[in-house]
């Protein structure tokens, strides 16, 4: 979905917040996957040890640009998933193309995501996963160095002392 459309943002936030509440551990910005002509995913994700792709097509977007995209992340990420804002992706000319190639496809609409096909676990290259897998680390590491430093800031430090006297 070109991230300058108006809904962008409002859909990239609503699958998140799904993602999370499924199990997902989902990054904050659009992830950079090497290795192809579309190389920037819209959602990405962890869940376990497995790394997801999610590419949100809206009503006015290609179906046949997702497959193409789809393609490119399965080089770096273990699921590959297109949603599509459309009731009718299972009558897409692409459908098929998709479900042979071992995509996921999930339909978005007002009531929420519906799982219609669930995607295959790709073999993937090794020097495109560690661009995702760095990616991840950086922003996981710039989260839990965030909590770490306001957790601190709310709960001072016992001095020296206030341990002796305590332990004494």
């Amino acid at each position: 979905m070109p991230n300058n459309h108006r809904s962008y943002a409002a859909a990239r936030t609503q699958l998140i917040a799904y993602l999370q509440t499924q199990g997902y551990k989902a990054h904050p910005n659009e992830v950079f996957c090497p290795g192809g002509e579309h190389c920037w995913v819209d959602v990405a994700a962890m869940k376990g040890r497995d790394y997801w792709a999610f590419e949100y097509k809206s009503r006015n977007d290609s179906i046949r640009r997702g497959f193409d995209q789809c393609r490119s992340y399965a080089k770096g990420f273990n699921y590959v998933v297109l949603v599509a804002d459309r009731h009718r992706i299972t009558s897409s000319a692409y459908f098929h193309q998709l479900k042979a190639e071992g995509f996921g496809i999930w339909r978005h609409d007002r009531f929420g995501f519906h799982r219609l096909l669930e995607p295959k676990r790709r073999n993937i290259m090794r020097s495109v996963k560690h661009v995702v897998e760095r990616q991840f680390a950086h922003s996981l590491d710039h989260r839990e160095a965030s909590a770490t430093r306001l957790s601190h800031w709310f709960e001072p430090e016992e001095s020296p002392i206030e341990k002796l006297t305590i332990s004494s």
